[in-house]
């Protein structure tokens, strides 16, 4: 996983902090960087922790569970898991500055000694072994995503599970809009559900849960989505700096996955994959 991708999240973390003022960056009062899905507890609106939900609603595990949260953004999934399982959680981010947000977060809420974040690569994860393994929107920054899932199914404990969740498109690289999403959000491969099947059985685990969350996404008006994109070109001839460019292109990048999951052109998925449990002789 590329140090690339930790310069990209400092920066969107800085512009998210601004941009809180004007109504966006809403997963951060959640500690969240994932996509909001409606929610049936809120009345149908898309909410950014509705996945947590899902996600403990698939996850059949021993109590007290050890987790690694690999791509653990600021933290929020992590407190969802440490308080609703008894979870002790370890997150991995190339983001110091997320890692600083999630281990203050842990702090607050009494959780420092069960949550943890820290600045590492999730190719090179601790040894562990983990009961749990969450990769949330996260494997697709990995130039070698079937490199990724092998290197964090092997610190999977016995039985344990991993969970994968994110963007698995149904269209090729010639697409134009896969292309914007893709070098917005920094996405170099981006695999697809049947591919993802494939790499976990090759790591040995047994598909549990493949649900797709696609339906729950609530992507913006066609028409919204035009002016937007015509006034994110705009501001990105005037915005000084490559960096700001580079959120710019960042949110070009949304916008671009909006289309896609308007089209059909690409899934929103979670997949439940189990190491087998030891065999006794």
């Amino acid at each position: 996983m590329s140090t690339g991708v930790g310069t990209y999240y400092e920066r969107l973390g800085r512009w998210n902090s601004v941009a809180r003022t004007l109504g966006y960056g809403g997963g951060r009062a959640t500690l969240t960087v994932h996509r909001a899905l409606a929610d049936p507890q809120a009345g149908g609106r898309a909410t950014h922790t509705r996945l947590h939900d899902v996600l403990r609603a698939h996850l059949v595990v021993q109590a007290m569970p050890t987790v690694l949260d690999a791509g653990c953004g600021l933290g929020g999934t992590m407190l969802d898991l440490a308080s609703a399982l008894g979870a002790t959680c370890t997150g991995l981010t190339l983001s110091p500055s997320q890692a600083a947000t999630a281990h203050a977060a842990a702090r607050s809420r009494g959780l420092a000694d069960r949550v943890g974040a820290h600045v590492r690569s999730y190719d090179e994860p601790p040894p562990g072994p983990y009961d749990v393994v969450v990769a949330i929107e996260s494997l697709a920054h990995s130039a070698d995503p079937a490199h990724s899932v092998r290197c964090l199914a092997s610190v999977l404990a016995p039985g344990g599970v991993l969970a994968v969740v994110d963007d698995m498109p149904l269209v090729d690289d010639a697409d134009p809009d896969l292309a914007w999403f893709k070098r917005g959000w920094r996405c170099p491969v981006l695999m697809s559900a049947a591919a993802y099947r494939q790499v976990l059985a090759a790591a040995g685990l047994s598909l549990e849960h493949d649900v797709d969350l696609t339906p729950a996404c609530r992507p913006r008006t066609q028409r919204r989505l035009a002016l937007l994109t015509r006034l994110n070109r705009a501001a990105h001839a005037v915005v000084p700096g490559a960096g700001w460019r580079a959120v710019m292109d960042s949110h070009m990048g949304g916008l671009a996955l909006e289309r896609l999951i308007r089209r059909g052109a690409s899934e929103y998925r979670l997949l439940v994959a189990r190491r087998p449990a030891v065999q006794v002789s």
